[in-house]
């Protein structure tokens, strides 16, 4: 009998502790709420639901995505995630590009006019369906713009060469000329002909971001592989934007701008008051925001703060009288004032 009760209070207690383990009462106490135990990881990583969680990923890819920006930029008529605000398109005052309609190339004789082509069902930039036209990649950048720009053409067909059959006789220096859907030319120059496998093309230096100006011709080339019914290689051409000489008169006053910028306002009314920082706004419609600078000794300033235009012109810091402060201003082309006068604590 005795072992009989021994093992019915063995049983309990196995039944309590694994009760324990899955959060039985947990989950008794808290309806159907559900709690996730994962190892590996601090509690503070779990603190926010699922969805908050998500949330805060996606923040972060965002302020990634804006590239750090220092200051926000804030659009007062539209919400950044309206239909009406459309984040992909460069800005309108930097946006000096052209829609092509036509492309020469003397030194090939190729003399045709441009179609728009986008992403095709395998995800690839599509081309013309005509072999004696060529195709400008629309969702990318536009030719005169800062960026890749990118034209493609075919090579042949199987009733003979295509608009782009010589393009590989392409010279570092040959020009190719480029008009836009209103009316205005522009020229690129050959800087270097590359050839890739198809499979294996590097798509950031061909299509992604640069500094530099460029349009960049791609056609087929290599073996032709009747399995696959396609060539072997792709050939790109890199050209650059061959800029107008400015003369003299015009470098001036090219110059005269950037010494307006160069003259603008630091804030006043530097003051330090127990732990805040004040100063008074500089009135003009072109300052961004303003940056905060801090020194132990009055000599070697560190940036501490980045404050936009539209927040209150102060900055806490618990050990302000600690330290000597100076203001700048900081337009929209990110042009920085002079230094501010100097405050500390009085």
């Amino acid at each position: 009998m005795k072992w009989k009760i021994y093992f019915t209070i063995v049983g309990i207690v196995f039944l309590v502790l694994l009760a324990y383990q899955n959060d039985v009462f947990a989950k008794l106490l808290n309806g159907d709420s559900q709690v996730e135990h994962v190892s590996g990881k601090q509690d503070s990583d779990y603190l926010n639901s699922p969805e908050e969680q998500l949330k805060q990923n996606k923040d972060a890819e965002k302020k990634e995505n804006e590239l750090d920006r220092e200051f926000t930029v804030i659009n007062k008529s539209e919400d950044l995630n309206s239909s009406k605000v459309d984040t992909s398109q460069p800005n309108k005052e930097n946006d000096h590009g052209i829609i092509p309609v036509h492309i020469k190339i003397p030194a090939i004789k190729v003399d045709t006019d441009v179609k728009k082509v986008g992403i095709n069902d395998k995800g690839q930039m599509g081309v013309p369906d005509s072999t004696v036209t060529v195709g400008w990649f629309e969702p990318g950048t536009k030719p005169g713009n800062t960026g890749n720009a990118v034209i493609a053409g075919h090579v042949d067909s199987y009733e003979g060469p295509a608009v782009f059959f010589y393009l590989k006789n392409l010279k570092k220096g040959d020009e190719v000329h480029v008009t836009g859907k209103d009316g205005k030319k522009l020229t690129y120059v050959v800087k270097a002909l590359e050839s890739y496998p198809f499979d294996n093309a590097p798509i950031k230096e061909i299509f992604g971001t640069t500094d530099k100006k460029r349009l960049n011709l791609i056609t087929c080339t290599g073996t032709f592989d009747h399995k696959t019914d396609n060539h072997l290689e792709r050939l790109v051409v890199f050209t650059e934007l061959k800029e107008p000489k400015i003369d003299k008169q015009q470098a001036k006053q090219k110059e005269q701008p950037k010494q307006e910028k160069a003259q603008l306002q630091a804030p006043d009314h530097v003051e330090v008051n127990g732990t805040f920082v004040t100063w008074h706004a500089v009135r003009d419609e072109k300052v961004l925001g303003y940056r905060v600078y801090r020194s132990k000794d009055g000599k070697d300033f560190d940036k501490v703060a980045s404050v936009s235009s539209y927040e209150r012109k102060n900055y806490t810091d618990p050990d302000a009288s600690e330290y000597t402060y100076y203001v700048t201003s900081v337009d929209k082309d990110g042009n920085e004032s002079k230094p501010s006068k100097k405050a500390t604590a009085k």
